[in-house]
């Protein structure tokens, strides 16, 4: 890495001598994003520089690099491109396509809403990337706003393919992964930590859902919360939030957004072929309009009901027990229109009683299923309780009843309202006791009453044992795929204690729950215990060293590990013998289980060519030998045809060899010169026989014809002459 000055903190100005690193664009919980420039091929780049925490991680820089080059496979319009992938000491990075433009996110937050169109296209954009990218093997797992792109001129690009995956693999960060993007996370992800193309359309429904709507469809202060309400509610059709959404796109929102997996698109290009029949059909006004809020009533402050009506009245009848707090007050308010459930339900009982003792009907014709309370907390029409409401119990005397009635001596005694907490819109009946039945008898107002009264008594007993006591109920919430940290934490705050076992687990990262029992949503009581399957992580076994062993015996080791033997490009070795393991080599000391350990096999000694020599120079010779990796010996000869110095011969003179064998060379001390002896006046035989022992060939001539003495009177080489070897010498005879 080159030295160079900071842009900023922790950040280099050049990374590996490549990437020109400029001005921060985005931030975000895995990394920041930075305009750059790519100097090798010039060109403008995006480089993702990965949070120094994630950095740390080792398991996290493998994951990353094998997910990172995943996604650089696959290409596609509507993809951004990944160029590469990089580590500069304790940064990694990506180099990706820069996308001039602004995010789904910025578009919605801009426009609040977009228009029906706009909503199709990106979609059906979104999508094709999805096929694609399915196609391939690889599913996204982080569909949102932030990782769709969209540029200038319409072109919609997904980005950060795989990088889920990767950050859902280190420990350090699962847990923030899971709360950044808990608002599009599919159920089965939250329940099983299972992930598959559909979980991908899950989350494509959802921001289908805020595009039309502005808002995501859960909602809370805890990312917890929301998270519940993935696994526990179906997603509202958006035509109820906004209008202007016609009943078709409504319908294709909950089917990709279905909670249950089975009921989603089979496949992305299932989902995609909806989405281009709408575009195709929906008309021209439809797809101009750009949805509208609705005005809702807002009741989240209003507390549910803690107890069954009809168990509130079967106490009633059988005596005073502990109630819930809250569940029933004495009231001597005037409440205006607000219906009571219980109230209906103890005019109920005494009408009943009434009609058994008295066989009367209710005054002015009313009866018992007109008193019926609203268990639905619909809104009643004006006048639909008839003397009964509170506005006609004020003349109760002229019209509540008979003429001459006689009741009203009681009034002031039983005027008193039992009424129910019921949740906003649920609105209760107060009934003043002795104005609505007048003619009731006297004995069943005071037994009402009386219940009340013990009711009330035990409500302060009952707010305890209930809210705070050992009664009291508690949920278990979502614990799977969270920190034990976190877990403890929650089941703490909720006065549930824990019990923990650990567990190895290949998708779950370590330190992270795996499940829970009793599971998610299930009612225990306060101070009641879960149990935890905590996550170990990966299961890993230690790798054999199997180095200078033979290929099937290293084979064997590591099978009998539960790993996987690979073996890379043999080589040549001249130490380790032909089939043994050169070098072995992996990222760990363990792995998990089928975890790759390559090894390198010798090939045995390189063989080498001898290059022939003959006719060159003895040092050139040697020399060209010795740099071939051969010994080189030499010796030397007498040649009348090499001239001295050369190299007469070389053994071996070609073929092959092996590094450090022995090639012996020739060399040539020239043509062998002899000394020529003096065969002057010596017979001929005795002369020739000199001549030829000194190696030299013999031609004899005779003087006239014929020898007269046969005795050498000339020779042709002078004797003491040194002549070369094996020359001729002619000799004469008289």
């Amino acid at each position: 890495m080159s030295a160079a000055t900071s842009t900023s903190p922790g950040i280099s100005l050049l990374l590996d001598d490549r990437y020109r690193v400029e001005e921060p664009i985005a931030r975000g919980g895995m990394a920041t994003v930075h305009r750059g420039h790519d100097e090798r091929l010039d060109r403008v780049v995006a480089l993702k520089i990965m949070h120094p925490h994630l950095a740390m991680d080792e398991d996290f820089r493998r994951r990353f690099g094998r997910e990172a080059r995943a996604a650089a496979r696959l290409a596609h319009r509507n993809v951004v491109g990944v160029f590469d992938q990089g580590a500069d000491e304790d940064r990694i990075y990506l180099a990706m396509e820069l996308v001039e433009g602004e995010t789904l996110r910025a578009r919605i937050l801009d426009r609040g809403r977009l228009t029906i169109g706009e909503t199709l296209d990106v979609t059906a954009q979104v999508l094709e990337a999805l096929v694609a990218a399915h196609a391939a093997g690889i599913v996204h797992r982080d569909i949102k706003p932030e990782n769709i792109l969209m540029a200038p001129d319409g072109l919609v690009k997904v980005a950060d393919f795989g990088l889920a995956r990767a950050i859902g693999s280190s420990n350090s960060s699962a847990s923030a992964t899971l709360l950044g993007t808990v608002a599009y996370i599919s159920p089965e992800v939250v329940t099983r930590g299972h992930s598959d193309e559909r979980s991908d359309l899950y989350s494509l429904g959802i921001v289908l859902y805020e595009m039309l709507t502005g808002v995501q469809p859960f909602r809370g202060e805890q990312p917890v919360h929301i998270a519940f309400q993935h696994v526990h509610e179906d997603i509202p059709a958006p035509s109820t939030v906004a209008s202007g959404i016609p009943r078709e796109l409504d319908s294709l929102v909950t089917w990709a957004a279905a909670r249950p997996v089975e009921q989603r698109p089979a496949t992305a290009a299932d989902l995609l072929r909806a989405v281009r029949e709408l575009q195709d059909t929906l008309p021209a006004t439809v797809l101009s309009t750009r949805p509208t809020p609705r005005e809702l009533d807002d009741t989240s402050d209003v507390k549910l009901p803690t107890a069954h009506l009809d168990d509130v009245v079967a106490e009633l009848r059988r005596g005073p027990r502990a109630f819930p707090a809250g569940l029933l007050e004495d009231d001597h308010r005037d409440n205006g229109d607000e219906k009571s459930p219980v109230s209906d339900h103890l005019v109920d009982e005494a009408s009943a009683v009434e009609k058994v003792e008295g066989g009367e009907e209710g005054e002015g014709g009313e009866t018992s299923s007109e008193l019926t309370p609203d268990l639905d907390g619909a809104e009643a029409a004006e006048g639909s309780y008839g003397a009964g409401s509170p506005e006609s119990s004020e003349g109760s005397e002229t019209s509540g009843g008979p003429e001459g009635s006689e009741d009203t001596a009681d009034e002031d005694s039983s005027s008193r309202t039992v009424v129910l907490r019921t949740p906003k819109g649920r609105r209760g009946r107060h009934l003043p006791l002795g104005t609505r039945h007048r003619s009731r008898p006297l004995a069943v107002v005071a037994a009402l009453c009386l219940a009340a009264a013990l009711v009330l008594g035990a409500w302060s007993g009952g707010d305890w044992y209930f809210n705070t006591g050992p009664g009291a109920d508690r949920t278990v919430p979502i614990l799977t795929g969270t920190q034990l940290t976190d877990a403890e934490a929650v089941l703490d705050s909720a006065d549930l204690a824990v019990h923990t076992e650990e567990r190895f687990d290949d998708t779950v990262p370590a330190g992270h729950v795996i499940s829970s029992s009793p599971s998610t949503g299930t009612t225990v009581k306060k101070g009641s215990g879960v149990d935890l399957v905590v996550s170990k992580g990966v299961q890993t076994f230690p790798v054999p060293d199997v180095q200078g062993k033979t290929l099937e015996a290293a084979r064997s080791e590591v099978e009998d590990a539960g790993l996987e033997l690979v073996e890379d490009d043999p080589k040549y070795s001249e130490t380790i013998a032909k089939g043994e393991v050169i070098s072995q080599s992996q990222e760990e000391d363990a792995l998990p289980a089928g975890g790759e350990v390559h090894v390198v096999v010798s090939q045995g000694r390189q063989p080498i060519t001898i290059p022939d020599q003959t006719g060159k120079s003895g040092e050139s010779a040697r020399s060209a030998l010795e740099s071939a990796g051969f010994t080189v010996t030499s010796s030397s000869a007498h040649s009348s045809s090499v001239p001295a110095g050369s190299v007469i011969s070389q053994s071996p003179a070609s073929g092959t060899g092996y590094r450090g064998d022995t090639v012996n060379v020739v060399t040539s001390l020239g043509p062998e010169m002899v000394k020529v002896p003096d065969v002057f006046q010596k017979p001929e035989a005795e002369a020739k026989a000199t001549l030829e022992a000194a190696g030299f060939a013999v031609t004899v001539e005779h003087d006239r014809g014929k020898p007269v003495f046969g005795l050498v009177y000339e020779q042709s080489a002078a004797a003491g002459s040194e002549v070369e070897k094996g020359s001729a010498i002619t000799i004469t005879v008289f």
